[in-house]
């Protein structure tokens, strides 16, 4: 786009990205406990990013579909984001041209927690599926 790494780094603050997700029709939408597979995924993903999510207790919801929902099982959207906040380390990497992984590599180090994090908090409290998240980022 012909912006030097400089303008870049000392122009932006903050970088949000976003996909949008269904959200579970409140009228169908039918509770049940998590798979063991389902677990396995969410603990993977949880160890690759350093966060702990708490299973215990927590159930999930399979979209089953009613008149409301147009037999989908979906009604509505909703947002799952990752917020960048570009600090110092961060300036002088884009500065220095440093790659998108070495970069997303110091975010992490950080309080910069991916979309899929994001996500998965959004299947722990029963807004939205798995596989809905799965759909949209390629999460298994």
């Amino acid at each position: 786009m012909g912006v030097s790494n400089y303008d870049i780094s000392s122009t932006v603050g903050t970088s949000v990205s976003q996909r949008l997700v269904r959200r579970l029709c409140k009228k169908c939408a039918k509770k049940r406990e998590f798979t063991q597979e389902e677990k396995d995924i969410i603990n993977r993903i949880g160890s690759k990013y350093n966060v702990d999510f708490d299973l215990d207790g927590k159930y999930t919801y399979d979209a089953v579909g009613c008149k409301e929902c147009n037999g989908s099982g979906y009604f509505e959207r909703i947002g799952i984001f990752e917020i960048l906040s570009i600090d110092d380390n961060i300036k002088e990497l884009i500065v220095n041209g440093a790659s998108s992984i070495e970069i997303r590599n110091e975010a992490l180090k950080g309080r910069f927690k991916p979309m899929v994090v994001d996500g998965i908090n959004k299947v722990l409290n029963g807004i939205t599926t798995l596989d809905e998240i799965d759909k949209k980022l390629i999460i298994y």
